[in-house]
């Protein structure tokens, strides 16, 4: 079974960190990090430097950049073993500085995708589709778990769709059962996790229930 489930790493102190980390890396291939700076969100997470040589384990690991400008942390990332990297629309202010940091992933050769946070519109990013491998919806405001997912998040997914029927849709945030069911049945692809798994008395049940919805 291919995984379209990518659960998160998501923590605010050191601890916590490597609480979730060590749980959700024997149980996923891929593994999301959240990486907060305290400015494009409210809260903090650990630094860069703290976050493991991620190259010693045998996993697929993605980082989602909840910080302002993004390009300046790309070959931190790189040389941590990062193989994609999720930035936000929202933390740059030009479609220049857009396109310098899609250029610069790129340029290490790691996946790029852009992040959208629920109040953008997808009209923001469609410039932009020719040159990124995917775009990540939002499906609750960035920096909190335990949010409920925002219901119009549904029909700009449907348009951005329609507009383009390849560009790979990864959704995070406010996921559980019942909204993966719709989120397959208006075409994406992989979805992120963050406490809906990391919480669970069993997390590993909770990512074979999700990947199965999404083979059918």
């Amino acid at each position: 079974m291919n995984s379209h489930i990518i659960p998160t790493v998501f923590a605010y102190s050191k601890n916590s960190f490597i609480d979730r980390f060590e749980k959700l890396i024997k149980i996923s291939k891929d593994i999301q990090i959240d990486i907060m700076d305290g400015k494009f969100v409210k809260e903090a997470s650990i630094d860069i430097k703290d976050i493991p040589d991620l190259k010693k384990y045998n996993n697929n690991f993605e980082a989602h950049l909840m910080m302002e400008n993004p390009k300046n942390y790309i070959e931190r990332l790189k040389k941590k073993g990062f193989k994609k990297i999720i930035f936000h629309y929202e933390a740059l202010k030009h479609n220049n500085e857009i396109e310098k940091t899609i250029e610069k992933i790129r340029e290490a050769k790691m996946k790029v995708f852009i992040a959208l946070n629920p109040e953008t519109s997808i009209s923001r990013i469609l410039f932009f589709l020719h040159k990124i491998d995917g775009v990540l919806f939002l499906g609750v405001h960035p920096g909190k778990e335990h949010q409920s997912f925002i219901p119009e998040t549904y029909e700009k997914i449907k348009k951005l769709r329609e507009f383009n029927n390849k560009i790979e849709i990864q959704v995070d945030g406010g996921v559980n059962i019942e909204v993966a069911k719709k989120l397959k049945e208006i075409g994406v692809d992989k979805v992120n996790s963050g406490s809906f798994v990391a919480d669970a008395k069993n997390p590993s049940d909770i990512i074979k229930r999700l990947n199965v919805i999404f083979e059918k």
